[in-house]
């Protein structure tokens, strides 16, 4: 059965609805990382008095789904997040006058994205802008933190450009020489990503990069029983570790939407991931131009339940991954 939750207090009427067809493993992982996207879909209006509607799929089937709604009702467009997004030539075949926004969640560079539908919109992330500037975020704290270390932990083979961007930022902000890496075979799993995280306390490392997939969780509850901090991907504003997570890098979703349906059929763009300082510390003094936005202290509280592993898909994909 499909689950359809209508933006705004009034459900509009399809002809000027988008709907957002997200799928649970999506939708976990988006509205986890960011607490307040739903109710933001919900008021969100568009430039041409259009408004979004979230389609959230309750079968393993989401395609045939899909089609069963656009079979009942004439759409503005729709809305594909990542696992669904694997269909789009074939929804855009089947659906000739509906207009298609595919959130890629590639990281892909726009210049060596095929040629797309005529009635498909792809809209990716650029990350290694904002990786590379959350790097030189983090020397600047180190600056600030003349004894302070910090390690780079990831899975070997995933996220190399990741870690590569990170890198840069930090050497340009003059912390390469502070730095120790310490990767792991992915098929190790829990028991590599200890002995890393054992071996980065061991190079006295207090700030540790995170590129480790769906062990992020387990990755951020060792560090805070260490007293450690991290720099992560996609934490937001999610609740729980606000001592731990030191910055986060994270995929704006609304804005990826809102961008794919203002971006005209056929053509393909591009939005910037966003850096988010965290509440484990202050502000370094150098950090004008670096990031974009503070975690919301409002969002602090005491006693929470830890939270679960937040995870793109992309980060969950080997192919996507590396970006």
């Amino acid at each position: 059965m499909l689950l359809v939750l209508a933006a705004g207090c009034n459900r509009a009427r399809p002809e000027h609805t988008y709907l957002v067809a997200v799928e649970p493993p999506f939708w976990h992982a988006v509205t986890a990382a960011y607490p307040t996207l739903e109710s933001e879909l919900r008021e969100t209006v568009l430039a041409d008095g259009r408004r979004l509607q979230v389609l959230q799929f309750s079968t393993e089937e989401p395609r045939a789904e899909l089609e069963a709604e656009l079979a009942g009702a004439r759409y503005a467009g729709v809305v594909l997040t990542p696992l669904l997004s694997a269909e789009t030539e074939a929804l855009a075949a089947a659906h000739p006058a509906i207009r298609f926004v595919q959130l890629a969640w590639t990281g892909a560079d726009q210049a060596s994205r095929p040629q797309q539908p005529s009635n498909v919109t792809a809209v990716d992330f650029d990350r290694r802008s904002a990786l590379q500037r959350a790097g030189s975020l983090v020397a600047a704290y180190l600056a600030d933190q003349p004894a302070t270390r910090l390690a780079v932990v990831a899975a070997a083979g995933s996220g190399a450009a990741a870690v590569a961007a990170f890198r840069n930022g930090l050497a340009a902000g003059g912390a390469q020489d502070r730095v120790s890496e310490h990767f792991f075979a992915a098929e190790r799993g829990s028991a590599g990503l200890r002995n890393s995280l054992e071996a980065a306390a061991g190079a006295g490392a207090g700030v540790v990069f995170l590129q480790v997939g769906e062990l992020t969780g387990e990755a951020l509850r060792t560090l805070a029983d260490g007293g450690r901090l991290a720099v992560v991907r996609n934490w937001g504003n999610r609740r729980g570790y606000e001592a731990t997570v030191l910055a986060s890098v994270d995929d704006p979703g609304l804005a990826a939407i809102v961008a794919g349906i203002a971006t005209p059929p056929g053509v393909s763009t591009v939005v910037p991931a966003r850096v988010t300082w965290g509440l484990a510390a202050p502000l370094p003094n150098a950090a004008a131009g670096l990031y974009d936005g503070v975690r919301a202290a409002a969002i602090d509280a005491a006693g929470l339940e830890t939270p679960e592993t937040p995870e793109t898909p992309a980060e969950q994909s080997p192919s996507a991954a590396d970006s």
